[in-house]
């Protein structure tokens, strides 16, 4: 769908393995891995973002200190506040937190981990009285997030909005992720033959998007698509028609061929990135555009991600530079062919990135993501 009034991306701030967005730039183009041992006969999983000791409390709930400090690059926006939305988008919230109060048989429970109090909470300290809102649609958290955010700039609902993503790494997404067989013990190869599972990451995330365009802005959101395929509660549909719906919605009307780059889901795992090269090659025949994934260097930040590489596409878009997918080497024989950019950045010029992403029970994605000046 392509909105019918401009909606920009204003500015980005993230909290990653490698640092904040523009280190998290600088170490994609270099093809660094953030990845490190968890310990003894347990996977490897993406460094621990350093968020500073401001708050005490904060200290014990990871994923709001990552959601916080991941705005602090952003600054004050230009709308009123009771003009600016916020949108909030985890996987699991807060969750480790009410399992140790159920241990601890804490009666009653702290509403503040649920999720739409999360929300509420950011709003508060961000100083932020709009209209809030918080979503969870597993992995693709985050660019769902973005999408509901356009929405609402879109039928006037807000001025400007705020779309913050964040997950920490926790024993529960490590054990979950564990039982379906899908986490890599040796690090995440996105689309890679050999690749065997996903790396399990952590990160913040937050883009501020506006209907107003100054000077410097990040990037421009030019359309987005979803889909559900309802294929299974975790595995991805293996022949791609979900994505490839959404991808197509997000392109209705637009010029495929001016597309420069793909910033893929490219979890590592084998359905996930077989299902991906399937839904390119049924929307782009065997003219697909260069692919490339972050989950090789930074692992998959769950909640986080869709913002991520929202705002990855963007630097992508505006700069002209695709970084390369770390730990991919060659692709499987018997998978659609795909040009994933590997070993060093490749200069294509500033244009059009599709950003795609999904999530168990069959939540698809894609954003179509510009320079601010694209037509």
């Amino acid at each position: 769908m392509k909105p019918s009034r401009a909606i920009f991306v204003v500015k980005g701030g993230a909290i990653t393995p490698l640092g904040d967005l523009e280190a998290l730039w600088r170490g994609l183009l270099e093809g660094r891995v953030a990845f490190k041992p968890a310990g003894r006969s347990r996977p490897y999983v993406a460094a621990h973002c350093e968020i500073p000791a401001r708050d005490p409390e904060l200290s014990m709930r990871r994923c709001m200190a990552l959601a916080l400090e991941s705005t602090r690059e952003l600054g004050p926006g230009s709308a009123r506040s009771d003009r600016c939305a916020l949108v909030f988008a985890s996987t699991k919230g807060e969750l480790d937190q009410w399992e140790l109060q159920r241990a601890l048989r804490v009666k009653p429970l702290e509403p503040g981990i649920v999720l739409s109090e999360m929300a509420s909470e950011l709003a508060r300290r961000l100083g932020i009285a709009g209209r809030v809102q918080a979503t969870s649609t597993a992995c693709a958290s985050g660019s769902f997030a973005a999408i509901e955010a356009a929405e609402m700039l879109e039928d006037g609902d807000a001025d400007e909005a705020l779309v913050i993503g964040a997950d920490a790494l926790s024993l529960f997404i490590e054990h979950g992720f564990g039982s379906l067989k899908a986490v890599s013990l040796a690090g995440a190869r996105p689309f890679d033959a050999t690749r065997d599972g996903l790396t399990l990451g952590e990160a913040g995330a937050a883009a501020r998007l506006s209907l107003q365009a100054p000077r410097g802005a990040l990037g421009r959101l030019v359309s987005f698509g979803a889909s559900n395929d309802a294929n299974h509660i975790s595995g991805p549909s293996r022949d791609g028609l979900g994505l490839a719906l959404a991808i197509e919605r997000c392109l209705k009307g637009q010029d495929a061929g001016r597309i420069k780059a793909i910033c893929a889901h490219g979890t590592a795992t084998r359905y996930n990135d077989a299902m991906e090269a399937h839904a390119f090659e049924r929307v782009f025949g065997r003219r697909i555009p260069p692919v490339f994934s972050i989950k090789g260097s930074i692992g998959h930040t769950l909640g986080a991600a869709g913002v991520v590489e929202l705002l990855v596409s963007a630097l992508v878009a505006g700069r002209g530079v695709i970084p390369p997918t770390a730990g991919f080497s060659g692709q499987a024989a018997d998978e659609p062919a795909l040009d994933v950019v590997r070993g060093r950045p490749r200069d294509v010029g500033p244009g059009l990135v599709l950003s795609t992403n999904s999530g168990f029970g069959g939540m698809n994605t894609a954003l179509l993501v510009g320079p601010p000046e694209v037509a």
